[in-house]
């Protein structure tokens, strides 16, 4: 079929016509200009809308970029904490020093404890990665004219998790803890106070921890409220890569009916204990659910009496739910619920530390459950004001949080399984065999450190110098509390 071919009009014919529209469009009967398509543009208010960086040029565009980068830079060298006012970094602290080459000078880096941020922190065993995370810590808690600035301490909390068989013989505590101790030489160096949340069934760690002043150890416990299904049957032991007993089924198939139900969208485990009463299960059955009750009821706080941590500023409270009886998924649930209420609480800063992670943040439904949690946080942290560190001896275990993370922080290991593990996210481990041999090689409190965000000094044009692609070499500093970490010597 052919197409009928409609002859071109004239240019006349053509500008005739639009000037008879636009005579159309500009007489009283037409419609509304602010509704025309041919209405006239308005371009008074675009110059508001293009970003500041474009806005101007110049000196004055540079110098908003430089105090912007400044501002938000996870780490700044000396150089540029003195000679910037206190309005653009108002908080820092003395995290560490490092050389560029042998014959250059030595320059002392300050954490910018003002600003929210995630770092990944790993290594083997007597490495220092513990001592680091301390002295992050301390930067964010501890106000000393000898650190450098601290207007606002933060809330911190602690997660820590490990073998507690054979009555807690060889039990080491969290390292965190030594922040409530003071260090000889240092006075009044140490934090305001020290909670600890143990694990309800576990009564016996108390001992390990009332050797510290100004200590609060209480049963953890959770709201039933903050309960939701996927939560609950994680803490009932429910494994969705296996296949589920019938009770378990008939108790999913209760919690689907409550949820679809619910108006407000809060969990009522007392409706839940009802329907269970009223199912038809057999001896056996009921022993076993009893169990997982028996279990679960051990954390909830049914009756609403349990106390409450209050999360102040310049406080730490650390969650150490080592115990036989808690397996590292359920430590990671109950870990997330906490965290949940600690960024519900009034603190403006808050710093989240999961010590020795590699102890829980195993192949399980708990760990799941918390990354993603993480995850979302780390990529929020802006507006959640939180600070996150993430302290492992093996980084294959979190490999989700390393890409997320504003620093990493290397201390030594062998392993070439965790240094493929952080290359895929490190943009600045070109040369294997030199860099796996510098990691191979760091004393310990030595770390390679991956901030490309993270603000040199001034070049000499007058630009900002950043540790964009590169890996530096820092010695950690010592510590102003007690260090409970130092390694136990034959001689």
């Amino acid at each position: 079929m052919r197409l009928r071919q409609h002859p071109t009009p004239r240019r006349e014919t053509v500008e005739s016509t639009m000037a008879s529209e636009s005579d159309t469009s500009s007489s009283p009967d037409s419609s509304d200009s602010t509704g025309s398509a041919s209405s006239e543009l308005d371009f008074s208010l675009i110059d508001q809308l293009i970003a500041v960086k474009d806005r101007t040029t110049g000196t004055d565009s540079a110098l908003k970029r430089m105090d912007r980068d400044i501002g938000h830079a996870p780490l700044l060298s000396d150089d540029i904490v003195t000679s910037q006012s206190k309005d653009l970094v108002p908080q820092c602290a003395f995290l560490g020093t490092f050389k560029e080459d042998s014959d250059a000078s030595v320059t002392r880096i300050f954490q910018n404890t003002n600003e929210p941020f995630s770092t990944f922190i790993c290594g083997v065993q007597g490495s220092g990665k513990s001592h680091t995370t301390a002295v992050m810590l301390e930067n964010a808690l501890v106000a000393s004219d000898h650190l450098g600035r601290l207007r606002e301490p933060v809330s911190a909390l602690v997660f820590s998790y490990g073998d507690f068989s054979i009555g807690g013989l060889g039990f080491n505590i969290s390292e965190a803890a030594f922040l409530a101790a003071e260090k000889e030489g240092f006075k009044d160096h140490e934090v305001k106070k020290l909670t600890v949340l143990r694990s309800a069934s576990n009564r016996a760690i108390e001992t390990y921890y009332r050797r510290f002043p100004k200590v609060e150890i209480i049963p953890f416990k959770i709201n039933a409220q903050a309960l939701d299904v996927g939560t609950l049957l994680t803490l009932m032991a429910v494994d969705d890569k296996v296949e589920v007993p019938l009770y378990m089924a008939k108790i999913e198939s209760i919690l689907r009916d409550i949820a679809t139900k619910s108006k407000t969208g809060i969990f009522d485990y007392k409706l839940f204990k009802k329907k269970l009463e009223a199912a038809n299960f057999d001896q056996h059955q009921k022993r076993m659910l009893d169990q997982r009750l028996s279990l679960l009821e051990s954390f909830l706080d049914v009756a609403g009496q349990a106390p409450e941590p209050q999360f102040r500023q310049g406080e730490i409270t650390i969650v150490d739910l080592s115990d036989p009886m808690v397996t590292a998924s359920t430590a990671c649930i109950l870990f997330k619920l906490c965290l949940g209420r600690f960024m519900q609480s009034s603190a403006p800063g808050k710093m989240v530390v999961l010590d020795e992670a590699h102890k829980y943040m195993l192949d399980n439904p708990g760990s799941l459950v918390l990354t993603e949690y993480l995850k979302t946080l780390i990529r929020l942290q802006r507006h959640k004001g939180a600070r996150v560190i993430v302290s492992t001896q093996e980084p294959t275990v979190s490999t989700d949080l390393i890409a997320l993370c504003s620093t990493t922080i290397i201390h030594r290991f062998t392993s070439p399984a965790w240094y493929a593990a952080l290359k895929k996210h490190i943009n600045a481990m070109d040369d294997d065999k030199a860099i796996m041999e510098q990691i191979e090689g760091l004393e310990t409190g030595e770390a390679l450190i991956y901030s490309p965000t993270a603000v040199l000094g001034k070049n000499d044009d007058g630009t900002l110098e950043k540790a964009t692609g590169r890996l530096l070499k820092l010695n950690i500093r010592m510590r102003v509390t007690s260090d409970g970490g130092e390694s136990v010597m034959a001689v």
